[in-house]
């Protein structure tokens, strides 16, 4: 039988009040079912039904376990830890607060808990949670208090990495240093914290301690980089040559700009882009490159696709910005404002952009196509309506262009016009997902159109019998 239906069994049984069998039948099964949640909640409740109360309890936990989620197991075993084991029982209500959103009040069951027991693991144990959820409140200073709690108790690697991180994230760069040198120390074979705290060493400039630490070729390569000592370094990028790794023709990139041979430097920065695409440093290594050869326009605009990679869009605006005032006629940076601007609704920004655009490539379908979105936005159907018609001149507009010509029609109240522009884009977009809405749509107007030429030749009739007396 598989596992659905013994489960399904046992639910039939228990349905009929047949626990003991129903029960019997899912403890048979535990060993192949025991890191399914649903057979553990099933069985859990079964033995609570019973009161088996020496063995419900296992099953809670094991819920708990497999599924963290589980807030049933928790509200379980509060009730069963209230009596049996204090320590639990304050680690479980602090977690099943943090299940219901209520992080902050957490923290005091984690406090009572390390106050309930002896055992120093518990105690590790209950200062991590409590830890984390001072992370979680944003009280920093508090959280780097209890990871050093631990370590005074335990030298623990991953302890010494959050606390560099903590450091890190305040600007305690100072402090994240001492860290790193206590537990470089306590763990000298762990390569992550020694490499780690070289490339603090390098942000501090301080690169003769950088080379002590580092741990990896090339981060001893940016050392001798970044320390100008460029004879080593190029001597470590030759011997350690590496065509499949991003990171050696950023190297070698950096080695050249050191050197002042700019074209093998852009040379290589294309290759680091290569195996590295929309990584913001290829574009921050361009702008540097662009500085030094005096080319602003290039430097602003590689500075703006940097900080659009980093999704920094307020700064990546202002250097587009800036990059089209060092250069008007360059269309590459009025593209990146318009997409800047279409992302944050800007439609004042949009519009000026859009006709800039427009006045150098009056053949650009999407900067034609945006002029007549702005204005459908600002309810000018007329001026929308000359752009839009522009963008399907230049034979690569999209169908969807149709579809907001019909629009301004009928916005304007030329139904036949609008009912063409309709009829055109569903004859070439037969199965786009407003299909139905448009048909009922040409269906009312043909209805709407009928209607007005039967109520014109009544009103003719009527005046021609006028005349007629």
């Amino acid at each position: 039988m598989s596992n659905k239906g013994i489960l399904a069994q046992a639910q039939m049984l228990s349905d009929e009040e047949h626990y003991e069998q129903a029960y019997e039948l899912l403890e048979k099964s535990y060993e192949s079912m025991k890191s399914d949640p649903e057979y553990l909640e099933q069985i859990a409740l079964l033995a609570k039904t019973l009161e088996k109360n020496d063995v419900a309890p296992k099953y809670w936990e094991e819920l708990v376990k497999v599924n963290p989620n589980a807030l049933i197991g928790y509200s379980e075993l509060l009730d069963y830890y209230s009596n049996t084991d204090k320590y639990k029982y304050y680690i479980t209500r602090a977690k099943y607060k943090i299940l219901n959103e209520k992080v902050s009040q957490s923290i005091d069951d984690y406090k009572k808990a390390i106050n309930s027991t002896t055992e120093e693991n518990d105690i590790i144990n209950a200062r991590f949670l409590l830890a984390k959820a001072y992370e979680h409140e944003g009280k920093t200073q508090n959280a780097i208090d209890e990871y050093f709690r631990i370590l005074e108790q335990k030298d623990d690697m991953a302890i010494y990495y959050k606390l560099a991180d903590l450091y890190n994230e305040t600007g305690d760069r100072y402090s994240a240093i001492d860290t790193l040198e206590r537990g470089v120390k306590a763990f000298p074979a762990v390569n992550e914290l020694g490499e780690y705290l070289a490339g603090l060493y390098i942000k501090e400039g301080q690169y003769d301690k950088a080379l002590e630490n580092a741990r990896s070729e090339y981060t001893k390569i940016k050392a001798y980089l970044m320390k100008g000592d460029n004879d080593n370094a190029i001597a470590f990028l030759n011997q350690y040559k590496d065509e499949t790794n991003a990171n050696y023709f950023a190297l070698l990139a950096e080695y050249y700009f050191n050197t002042k041979d700019y074209d093998k430097c852009l040379e290589n920065i294309n290759k680091f882009e290569n195996l590295s695409p929309q990584n913001p440093l290829v574009f921050q290594m361009r702008a540097l490159v662009c500085d030094e050869k005096n080319d602003q326009y290039g430097y602003h605009f590689n500075m703006g696709r940097c900080y659009s990679y980093k999704q920094d869009y307020e700064l990546a605006l202002a250097e587009y910005l800036n990059a089209h005032r060092q250069d008007t006629t360059k269309s590459e940076a009025i593209k990146e404002i318009i997409k800047i601007n279409e992302a944050s609704g800007d439609k004042t920004s949009l519009m000026e952009f859009y006709e800039k655009l427009v006045r150098q490539e009056p053949d650009n379908t999407f900067a034609l196509a945006g002029l007549g979105d702005v204005y459908a936005d600002l309810y000018e159907f007329k001026n929308a309506l000359e752009y839009y018609e522009k963008a399907l001149k230049t034979g690569t507009g999209d169908n969807e262009i149709f579809r907001k010509i019909g629009y301004c029609y009928e916005k304007l109240k030329d139904t036949v016009s609008a009912k063409a522009a309709y009829e055109k884009y569903l004859a070439k977009a037969p199965l786009s997902p407003d299909t139905e809405k448009l048909k009922e749509k040409l269906a009312k107007m043909d209805t709407s159109s009928s209607v007005s030429i039967s109520s014109d030749e009544g009103l003719i009739d009527k005046i021609m019998k006028l005349f007629g007396k």
